[in-house]
C-alpha cells in the first residue's frame, strides 16, 4: 500500500491497466492530471480539438487490437459531445473507458452537474469518484466491465478535491474473467434436427461472431448443411464475402431483406440482433410456419424483438463449432445431397449478385460524375492486400462492401449502430493499433463534417491515416431513407428532397491543406490507383475528396 494523490493513483491505475493511449480534450476539470501527466510517459497523450473524434480514435483501437482503450474529456459540456458516439458503443458492444473530471464534491449549494448519471443511458456502468480511496477499485471496475461479455463502454468522473487529495492505495489492476460458455448438447441436436430437416435453412451472423473466433465454425456450419450466409449488424469478417455461400448483409428496411428471411424455413441467428432497424414494421420478419434458433453470449439480445422458437446462451463460436460437428455426424445420405443442392442455388445466387455490382461499377452516366459503385470499385482494386479499411462510407457503404469483398480477418471494420461522426477519429485508431497496415477510412461526406477536427489531430500526431472522402454534396443517405418511408406507408415516391443538399459545396481537400497535409480532389477515375498508392507510400496523412454522383 502507497500513500500518494488521487491524481497519481489514477495515472498509475491507468498504467497498471496496460493503457498506451490517452485521447483526450482536456479542460480546467482536468488540470490536476494534466499538471503530472509528463511524469507518465509510457501513456501517450493524443490531443483531438472535437471530442466525437477522440471516441471514434477508442473504436478504431478497440477494434484493431481487441484491447480497452481509454478516452479522456471534460465536465458535462465535453463530456456531452462524446456520448453521441458512445451511444452505438452501448449497443455494439464495444469496449472503452471514457473519464471527465468534475467539480469538487463540496460545491453542492452553488451546484455541479451529475455527471454518471448523465452517463448512465450509454455506458455499462457509470459512477464518480468523489475519494482519492476509490481511484484503485473504481478503475479497476470500470475496466473490467467493459471488457467482460457483454463488453461495453463504461464511464467513470472524478471531482476535483479526489485528483488532489491523497490516500493509502493498493494499485491492483482488473483481472481477466473468462466467459465463453459451451451450448448444451442436447439443445444443439435439436438445432441440429431442425437444420438437417429444412428445405431452406439461412445462417445470419453478427459481430460477436468474429468476437469469439467463430468464423471459421461459421463456414463448416453453412457448408455443411447447404445454407446462405448472410450479415445482420455484421460490421467486420464474420463470414468471409469471397465465399460462394454468401449472400451479403441484411437490411431489414428493404423489401429484398425481408423476402430473403421470410423464404426461410429454418433461421439460425448467431452474434447478431434479430432484427433491427429504425423504421417500424408490423408483424414478424420470420413467417409463422418458420423456425428461428437465436444463438448469443448476450442474454439481452436473445428474444428481445423476435419470437424465438429455441435461444441459446452460449460463445457463438463455441456453440457454432458444436453445431458444425453435429451437422457433420448427423446429416443422412439425402438431406446431404440436398445440402450439396442448396449450395450450389447459393453459389449461383452470389456469382449473379457480383455480376450485378460489376455492371454498375462499369457504367458511367455521360455528364455526370463518376458514380459511388464506379468510385469503389476502382479504389478495392488500388488498394493494397494487407490494408485495413474502415467504412463510415454511409449510403455508399453497401457497394463498398460488395467492392472489397472482404475475407480476411483486420482488413475490414464498418460502423456499428446509426450515428454518423465515427469514420474520421476511427481509421486513426485502427492505424494506432495496426502501424504495420496501410490504415484507410472511406467516410461519406456529411459523416466527415460532423469531425473534420480530426485532420489537425492526425498531422499534429503524425498519424498517417487515409481518408477517402464520398463527396456527394448531399446528405444521400436521408434522401434514400425518404424513399424507404414513403415506401414502407403507401406513398408516392417524393419528387425533391428538403435540406438534403449541400448547394455550397464542400472542398475537403482544401480543408486538408489548410490543417497541412496532402488534399487531393479526384473527379476522374483513371486517377484513384495512382493517387492512393502516391497517398499510403508518403507515410503521411492524406485527404483524396472523391467527387462522386448523389444521384439516387
Amino acid at each position: 500500500m502507497v500513500r500518494i494523490a488521487g491524481k497519481h493513483a489514477l495515472l498509475k491505475m491507468f498504467e497498471a491497466e496496460g493503457v498506451e493511449y490517452m485521447f483526450g480534450n482536456p479542460g480546467t476539470s482536468e488540470a490536476p492530471m494534466m499538471a503530472v501527466m509528463d511524469q507518465y510517459p509510457s501513456i501517450e497523450y493524443v490531443l483531438v480539438l472535437q471530442e466525437g473524434v477522440a471516441v471514434g480514435l477508442a473504436e478504431g483501437y478497440a477494434r484493431s487490437t481487441g484491447k480497452v482503450p481509454l478516452v479522456s474529456l471534460h465536465i458535462d459540456n465535453g463530456m456531452s459531445n462524446g456520448l453521441s458516439l458512445m451511444i452505438d458503443q452501448l449497443y455494439g458492444g464495444t469496449p472503452m473507458v471514457m473519464t471527465a473530471g468534475n467539480k469538487d464534491i463540496r460545491k453542492l449549494a452553488p451546484g455541479r452537474s451529475d455527471l454518471a448519471d448523465m452517463a448512465r443511458p450509454y455506458a455499462k456502468w457509470s459512477t464518480e469518484i468523489t475519494h482519492a480511496e476509490q481511484v484503485p477499485s473504481v478503475i479497476r471496475r470500470a475496466f473490467q466491465e467493459a471488457r467482460t461479455v457483454p463488453t461495453g463502454p463504461t464511464f467513470v468522473a472524478m471531482s476535483a478535491n479526489a485528483f488532489d487529495d491523497e490516500a493509502d492505495v493498493d494499485l491492483i489492476p482488473s483481472a481477466h474473467v473468462d466467459i465463453s460458455p459451451s451450448a448444451d448438447p442436447e439443445m444443439i441436436d435439436q438445432v441440429c434436427e431442425l437444420v438437417a430437416s429444412a428445405e431452406r435453412p439461412i445462417l445470419i451472423v453478427g459481430d460477436r461472431v468474429v468476437d469469439t473466433n467463430g468464423t471459421a465454425a461459421a463456414v463448416a456450419v453453412a457448408e455443411t448443411a447447404g445454407m446462405r450466409a448472410y450479415g445482420h449488424g455484421s460490421t467486420a469478417v464474420n463470414f468471409p464475402a469471397d465465399h460462394p455461400l454468401w449472400q451479403g448483409n441484411l437490411n431489414m428496411r428493404t423489401a429484398e431483406a425481408v423476402a430473403a428471411v421470410r423464404a426461410a424455413d429454418v433461421v439460425v441467428a448467431v452474434g447478431c440482433p434479430v432484427f433491427e432497424d429504425f423504421f417500424y414494421q408490423p408483424g414478424q420478419f420470420v413467417a409463422d410456419s418458420s423456425k428461428l434458433i437465436h444463438i448469443d453470449i448476450n442474454s439481452g439480445a436473445i428474444g428481445k424483438s423476435e419470437p424465438t422458437d429455441i435461444g441459446i446462451l452460449a460463445s457463438p463460436g463455441k456453440a457454432l463449432a458444436q453445431l458444425a460437428e453435429a451437422l457433420r455426424d448427423g446429416l443422412n445420405g439425402s438431406q446431404q445431397e440436398a445440402a450439396v443442392g442448396r449450395s450450389r442455388e447459393a453459389a449461383a445466387e452470389s456469382a449473379a449478385r457480383i455480376k450485378s455490382f460489376q455492371e454498375l461499377a462499369g457504367y458511367s452516366a455521360k455528364g455526370r460524375p463518376m458514380s459511388p459503385a464506379m468510385m469503389v470499385d476502382h479504389l478495392a482494386k488500388a488498394l493494397p492486400d494487407n490494408a485495413a479499411v474502415f467504412n463510415d462510407s454511409v449510403s455508399t457503404g453497401g457497394l463498398l462492401f460488395d467492392a472489397l469483398s472482404p475475407s480476411t480477418q483486420g482488413t475490414y471494420y464498418g460502423c456499428r449502430g446509426q450515428a454518423i461522426g465515427w469514420g474520421m477519429g476511427a481509421v486513426m485508431g485502427v492505424k494506432l493499433g495496426s502501424p504495420d497496415q496501410p490504415a484507410i477510412g472511406v467516410i461519406g461526406d456529411g459523416s466527415a463534417i460532423m469531425t473534420v477536427q480530426a485532420l489537425w489531430t492526425a498531422v499534429n500526431s503524425d498519424i498517417p491515416a487515409i481518408f477517402v472522402i464520398c463527396n456527394n454534396a448531399s446528405y444521400r443517405v436521408l434522401k434514400v431513407n425518404m424513399n424507404h418511408y414513403h415506401r414502407l406507408n403507401a406513398l408516392d415516391m417524393p419528387d425533391s428532397y428538403f435540406a438534403m443538399d449541400f448547394p455550397n459545396p464542400i472542398d475537403f481537400a482544401a480543408q486538408a491543406q489548410a490543417y497541412g497535409m496532402q488534399g487531393v480532389r479526384i473527379e476522374d477515375p483513371a486517377e484513384i490507383e495512382s493517387v492512393v498508392n502516391s497517398a499510403i507510400d508518403s507515410g503521411k496523412p492524406a485527404v483524396i475528396d472523391m467527387v462522386i454522383d448523389g444521384a439516387l
